[in-house]
């Protein structure tokens, strides 16, 4: 059964939950296959050394001649990758309903309606968990930047679902058919993401990263407030408790502070990943549970239902006639 705008947790296909699952299964495999061939060949010689190879950030132990420098904050990116996954099969999902459904189909939500919108974000996450996992590898130079410029697209991609939920679904089109709406934000998300990149060094990441952060919140926020009973406030109150606790997670790992050695895999900052991921997750179930479209058709059926139809009136008006002549 497909994903309903109002419930797609409890209403999402198997084969999304298939999808995600193998796919991160796979990815996985494919980490371990290249470590292990790469075992002993020193594949990061000659990169670049990020600060964190010689003087670490985080708590967890740095292994210089390994492939894979730092375990759980490298595997702890798959959650980014499974988050990612779902979002597209979900993609498919919406693109094979939209083909199969009749002209009485219920409405659907942007997000729903546009499979290209899920698409956007969940590309967006799978690069995050690409970009973030390269980096605590490889700890190079390289990767950091990589890191620190995947960590926009989702909340960009996020931005870019909100934008379209109240622009129309093509724009120019006084200069012909007009371009889809959504093309033009995944465009808009990926000249960001290659300007962001650019100029990584020249910003701080940071305040880039908190402003983003804000954006949404506000955004998110406003919609509530403006639209009441249209979103699920449930999915908005997780994401931020998420968010919350992975920042808990992450600065107290920075801070040395963490409860755990530097060989657990429970590290701090792999759970700001694992959390982190979950609530980008609860953030994108929220957009899909828009119900504007569904209390759209609500509302224009309870109109039409109160006023009389042209039927009905000529009814009323023909027997007030007859009685007049009789």
């Amino acid at each position: 059964m497909l994903a309903s705008p109002r419930s797609p947790d409890t209403l999402m296909p198997r084969s999304v939950h298939a999808f995600a699952c193998g796919g991160t299964f796979l990815a996985a495999i494919a980490v371990l296959l290249a470590a292990a061939a790469a075992e002993g060949t020193g594949p990061w010689d000659g990169w670049d050394e990020s600060r964190e190879l010689r003087r670490p950030g985080y708590a967890e132990r740095v292994w210089p001649d390994r492939p894979i420098r730092t375990r759980a904050n490298t595997f702890s990116n798959l959650a980014y990758v499974t988050v990612g996954l779902y979002a597209c099969g979900l993609a498919l999902a919406d693109r094979r309903r939209a083909r199969q459904a009749g002209p009485d189909a219920p409405p659907v939500n942007i997000v729903v309606a546009t499979p290209a919108l899920s698409a956007l974000f969940g590309l967006s996450c799978l690069w995050l968990g690409f970009s973030s996992g390269f980096f605590h590898a490889s700890l190079t130079r390289a990767g950091q930047r990589l890191d620190v410029a995947a960590m926009y697209p989702p909340l960009l991609s996020l931005l870019a679902i909100a934008a379209a939920r109240v622009l129309p679904a093509r724009i120019g089109r006084r200069f012909g058919v007009g371009l889809p709406t959504w093309s033009l934000l995944a465009a808009a998300v990926i000249v960001a993401e290659i300007v962001l990149w650019r100029w990584k060094w020249s910003m701080s990441a940071t305040t880039v990263l908190s402003s983003l952060i804000a954006a949404t919140a506000l955004v998110t926020v406003a919609e509530h407030l403006l639209r009441p009973g249209q979103f699920r406030s449930a999915w908005l109150g997780g994401g931020a408790c998420l968010l919350a606790a992975g920042l808990v997670c992450r600065q107290s790992d920075v801070a040395g502070s963490f409860p755990v050695g530097p060989d657990s895999w429970l590290q701090g900052h792999a759970l700001w990943h694992l959390l982190t991921a979950a609530a980008l997750g609860t953030l994108y179930l929220r957009e899909r549970s828009d119900q504007g479209a569904r209390l759209h058709e609500r509302s224009e059926k309870r109109e039409s239902s109160r006023a009389p139809s042209a039927s009905g009136t000529s009814r009323i008006l023909g027997d007030s006639i007859q009685e007049v002549r009789s």
